[in-house]
């Protein structure tokens, strides 16, 4: 079996992990757990689950929104016992707003359910198939890492990894 040349590989790979479908994906937002999740909303679980408690001031920058704005998105999310607000011990004028206990098994179950849904896909491959998908995706993973330790903006590239057995094929 003859390879297509790296650069159309490269192109399809992009485009296989590109592909998306709106309305799909439009229409899992409306059937999540407790009802209707907004991106906006799924975004702000996703921040404070990943950095903590935050400044109402710095979830609005994280959002690109207005404080304003992000006081009314809090407030909708505190009505449904996804965050909560609290004064910040060394300066009372500082509200943060942090995930409950509800919001992080929320959270939690998208990614069971992620998980659940990628395993009965994947149970589908053959075997060949498989271990393909598997090797493939442990290196894009190694990449991955590799570009995001390097410093952004500079002009070293990417070692050119060597084929392997697995990867040769």
């Amino acid at each position: 079996m003859t390879l297509p040349d790296r650069t159309t590989m490269l192109r399809e790979l992009v485009d296989e992990l590109a592909f998306r479908n709106p309305m799909r994906k439009m229409h899992a937002m409306r059937h999540w757990p407790s009802g209707r999740l907004s991106l906006v909303h799924l975004n702000v679980l996703m921040l404070l689950d990943e950095d903590g408690p935050m400044p109402m001031r710095g979830l609005a920058e994280a959002l690109d929104v207005s404080q304003a704005s992000a006081t009314g998105i809090v407030d909708r999310m505190e009505q449904r016992g996804l965050v909560v607000r609290e004064r910040d011990d060394q300066d009372r004028r500082i509200v943060r707003v942090g995930i409950t206990d509800e919001g992080q098994a929320l959270i939690a179950g998208l990614a069971a359910e992620r998980r659940d849904h990628v395993a009965e896909m994947a149970d589908r491959l053959t075997d060949d198939e498989l271990a393909g998908l598997l090797v493939g995706l442990r290196a894009f993973r190694r990449i991955r890492d590799e570009f995001h330790s390097q410093p952004h903006g500079t002009d070293t590239p990417l070692p050119t990894p060597t084929p392997t057995p697995e990867t040769a094929r």
